[in-house]
Parts: structure tokens; C-alpha cells; sequence
């Protein structure tokens, strides 16, 4: 190679500025400045000819200088090269006018190729169509897709859940089939419902999973409640949707007390107890009453043990308002023994003999604690978004007061049940740190998270004691009829106990403030 010519780099593409293809190198022509200039050539855009079957006939030669480095002279052909293909893309595959202003790239992706529509009116059933002016792939793709492949998660419409990648449901993994409103309310129930203290995610989940085991409860926990929440967040007390959610749960109930629909215990106690949460919140508290004493009646008299129709019921007892605001005698009576029998429990714990037996009964329930941001009274700041706050499930309702006192009364209960085996107090209050820290609840205090965890039992089984959660929420039924300025003290007192400080206003006071106050006693139907 002569040092006045420049080295030609071989390469199977060739641009604008390289030599014909039926042109050797050996035959080539140099061009000079001077002959530029007296032979002015016009540069025409050269049509791309068929590749021939020999290879010799096919190489393309590039200019590059001779004083560039290896690595620049690489990536001077590289950009020739690349810039080549792009035009013979360009050339083979035409994109549209709209492609052409938006400058897209990569065209297809697989789930572009599937259109949502609607048969008639919303009430049908989604599937999916092609329509006919709709693009086929091999028109608009750039670039060749396997069968098989699969697009990568960068590509993907960002669905909030599993369900909502597409309109229907891919494994038929619900109970009942869906129209485009129902996956509206299935999104609410999912992804939207949320608390003051933030969004319930544990307990969603695994009440959605219950709930899936037949039609009923799906309709009635899921559909019914999600769509009387919607109305009632517009201002609306009732609408068609509404009418149709409640009217197909109700129906459903009222075929099986029939005998006219096969149903497990357990679903049929949630889909009671489904609709008597939204009829609390909702419609009628003495309907919501009537549900509840139903589901009672089933899970109370059956044989074995689910937790979580168990703690769906005992949570959403938690939330239902007295109908009469006045303790009866024998009410007032087992608050006060409650309280004698923590503070009895308080003396026991706080002695150095037990607490050397059982040492972090000293330091579970002090400030710095994990335990303490969720048992301690307020102020409790909200953790969700002010664009997100129409979400809430109701803000007038304390939910987080009510799941804080039940808590303080659960954890009570179980130390009393432990009394004689510092072995099982220690393994319970390990279990409380645990679960506490293990779903952040002590960055993000939810008490409704707390107590259902509590509901669950999720420890040993000789510490679980079904009895337990039931006289909990006979003991909260109490305690909401008391008047507010009661209800702080008791919850104040329990909480001092737990921490084996004497409290400052003590339990004399209380009784004697609660008896005071009462003079007149109804009994709740």
C-alpha cells in the first residue's frame, strides 16, 4: 500500500461515497481537487442491486485515513455501515405518515395487535376482536418477532395488577365472569380502597383470595361493596350498577337459605359478612346487624377453623357502630374486672423475678419500641396521597381508635392466658415484634393491619386460642358504647398496664366515671 493512497477497508454495504460494485480496487480511479473542480459530478442516489450469489461481487470499500487509529478507523466504517443498513430498512419496510411524525422505532409490539372492544352495551362480556381497518403485523413491524417470544417488561402497557393486563381474565381465575365494570370495581377493591393510615394491602389480598373460592362472597365482598362505595363517593345512593351488584348478592343468599345453591360454610359466612360491612357504611345498620348475627350463627356451630373467615368476621365486627349508646349493668361490670385483672397482671410482670424469667416483657411495649407507634394514642398523620384521598374507605368512621383498643384488649387477654408459662409470654411477644417489623408497621403505623395479623394467629399452636378474638370483640362491642371521653381512658389504662406504668388517671376513676354516666341501661338487640 503507497503512502499517497488512502487504505480501503472492506465491508459488504456500501454508502453514497464508495465505488461501484462492478469497479476493482486495482482499476480504481483516483480523484483529485483539481479534477474535482473541472469535472463537476452530480451525486444521485444509487439504487440498491440484487446481492449476487458471489461474494467477491458483493464486498464494498471505505475511505479512511491512513493517520486514524485502528479504533477510529473501525468506527468510521461502523457508522458508514450502520447508516446503510438504516436506509435499506427504510427502503424495504415504508412506515406511515403518522410513523414518519412520531419517529417510533420499534412499531410492533405484541400486545398492539389485540383490540378491546365491546359487544353492544357495557353489560357484555369482553373479548377481544380485530377490527377491520386494523394494521396486520407483517405491514407495520421493522423487525422480525418470534411466535414464541415474548415482549420484555419495559414494553408492556404497566398493568397495576395481574388482571389488568388484559381485558379478560387470562387463567380463568375468577368465579364469575366479568364485564368492563366489573374489572373497574375489581381495580377498586385491588388497588384504590384505602385507610387514613394507608392502603390495607394485607388485608385486600387475602380476603380477595378467600373470597374466590365461589360466586357469592366474590359478589357480595368484591362487586356489591365496591360498587355502593363508587355511588356513595359520587353522592349517589343508588344507581343501576348498584341495583344490579346488591340485587345478585342478596339473590344468591336467599337461594342458598333456600337449599336452592351448593355453598361451603366459610364463603357463605363472608358473603354474609360482606354485606354487612356495606350496610354499616352504606345502608341500614340494623340490616348490617342482621348479616352479622347470621355469619355468627354459621361459623360459630360448624367444626374446624378457617382464619381468615374467622378474622373477616371478628374485623368487620370491630367496625360496627352500637345501635343503642348505653353499657348494660352486667357490660359495666366486665369492663371493670377486665381492667382489675390487667392491673393484677401489670404487678405480676413488672416484679424482678419475672422479668429476669422473661426479659423483654420489660421492653416491648416502651417507646422505643416498634410496637409503640401503633399503640400509643395519636396524633396519627395520614401516609396517603392528597390525589389519592378520595380513595379512603370512610373518614368519619375510627377505625384506627377501634383496631387500636382491640388490640390492647387482644394482647391483654393473651397475657392473662399465658399467666403461667413466662415460656409462652416470651414466644408472644416475640411474635408481636416479629410481625410488626416483618410488614413495616412501625414506619407505617396501620393499626387495621396490626389487629388482623393478630386475628390470624399466626404462631404456635399451642399458643392460638380461638376464644380469644371472640371475647375481644365482645369486649369492644362494650367499650363503643361508651362515651368518648371514657373510651380514651379505658384504652390510656390498658396501655400503661402494658407498659408496667401505674396510670394517671387509675381504674377507681374509671369506674366511677362509667357508673356516673349511665343512667339509663338498654339492652342491644
Amino acid at each position: 500500500m503507497s503512502v499517497g493512497t488512502p487504505p480501503l477497508v472492506n465491508l459488504a454495504h456500501s454508502d453514497s461515497n464508495s465505488v461501484p460494485q462492478d469497479i476493482s480496487p486495482g482499476s480504481e480511479q483516483q480523484v483529485t481537487p483539481q479534477n474535482a473542480g473541472q469535472n463537476p459530478v452530480r451525486v444521485k442516489r444509487r439504487r440498491h442491486l440484487p446481492a449476487s450469489e458471489d461474494p467477491s461481487k458483493n464486498q464494498v470499500f471505505y475511505f479512511v485515513d491512513s493517520n486514524s487509529s485502528s479504533r477510529e478507523k473501525r468506527a468510521h466504517v461502523m457508522r458508514h455501515h450502520v447508516q446503510e443498513k438504516r436506509k435499506q430498512l427504510k427502503h424495504a419496510h415504508p412506515r406511515s405518515d403518522s410513523d414518519k411524525r412520531v419517529h417510533r422505532p420499534l412499531r410492533y409490539l405484541s400486545w398492539q395487535q389485540k383490540k378491546l372492544l365491546l359487544n353492544g352495551d357495557d353489560n357484555e362480556v369482553i373479548e377481544y376482536k380485530r377490527s377491520e381497518n386494523e394494521i396486520t403485523p407483517k405491514d407495520v413491524s421493522i423487525m422480525p418477532v418470534e411466535p414464541n417470544s415474548s415482549a420484555p417488561a419495559s414494553y408492556s402497557v404497566s398493568p397495576v395488577t395481574l388482571l389488568d393486563a388484559s381485558g379478560k381474565d387470562p387463567f380463568d381465575s375468577l368465579p364469575v365472569t366479568c364485564t368492563r365494570e366489573d374489572f373497574i370495581l375489581m381495580d377498586c377493591w385491588t388497588n384504590r380502597l384505602t385507610y387514613w393510615s394507608g392502603e390495607p394491602r394485607l388485608i385486600k389480598d387475602q380476603v380477595f383470595r378467600a373470597v374466590l373460592n365461589h360466586p357469592l362472597p366474590f359478589q357480595s365482598v368484591v362487586l356489591a361493596y365496591c360498587s355502593r362505595w363508587r355511588a356513595h363517593a359520587y353522592g349517589l345512593k343508588w344507581n343501576p350498577e348498584v341495583e344490579q351488584h346488591v340485587g345478585r348478592a342478596t339473590g344468591g343468599i336467599e337461594q342458598v337459605m333456600k337449599g336452592g345453591m351448593k355453598i361451603d360454610t366459610d364463603s357463605l359466612a363472608m358473603a354474609l359478612t360482606g354485606m354487612a360491612i356495606q350496610e354499616e357504611r352504606f345502608g341500614s345498620r340494623q340490616h348490617a346487624r342482621g348479616y352479622v348475627d347470621q355469619a355468627v350463627q354459621i361459623l360459630r356451630s360448624r367444626s374446624g377453623s378457617n382464619r381468615v373467615a374467622e378474622a373477616f368476621l371478628h374485623y368487620v365486627q370491630f367496625m360496627l357502630m352500637p345501635l343503642h349508646p348505653a353499657v348494660p349493668e352486667d357490660g359495666q361490670q366486665w369492663l371493670v374486672t377486665f381492667l382489675r385483672g390487667a392491673e393484677e397482671l401489670m404487678l405480676e410482670h413488672g416484679s424482678d423475678a419475672y422479668l429476669s424469667s422473661v426479659p423483654q416483657r420489660r421492653s416491648t411495649f416502651q417507646m422505643d419500641s416498634p410496637l409503640f407507634p401503633l399503640l400509643s394514642s395519636g396524633p396519627r398523620p395520614s401516609h396517603v396521597p392528597h390525589q389519592s384521598r378520595i380513595y379512603i374507605i370512610t373518614k368519619t368512621a375510627p377505625t384506627q381508635e377501634l383496631t387500636r383498643t382491640a388490640a390492647l384488649i387482644y394482647i391483654t387477654a393473651a397475657l392473662w392466658d399465658y399467666q403461667g408459662s413466662p415460656s409462652k409470654t416470651g414466644r408472644f411477644l416475640d411474635h408481636l415484634r416479629a410481625i410488626v417489623t416483618n410488614h413495616e408497621l412501625d414506619r407505617f403505623p396501620a393499626c387495621e393491619s396490626f389487629v388482623w395479623l393478630l386475628l390470624l394467629e399466626g404462631y404456635e399452636a399451642d399458643l392460638q386460642e380461638p376464644e380469644r378474638s371472640w371475647s375481644t370483640s365482645e369486649l369492644l362491642k362494650l367499650y363503643k358504647q361508651l362515651q368518648p371521653e371514657l373510651q380514651f381512658l379505658f384504652s390510656e389504662i390498658l396501655f400503661s398496664l402494658l407498659m408496667l406504668t401505674p396510670p394517671i388517671r387509675g381504674i377507681d376513676v374509671f369506674e366511677r366515671e362509667l357508673y356516673s354516666s349511665m343512667p339509663e341501661v338498654q339492652e342491644e338487640p
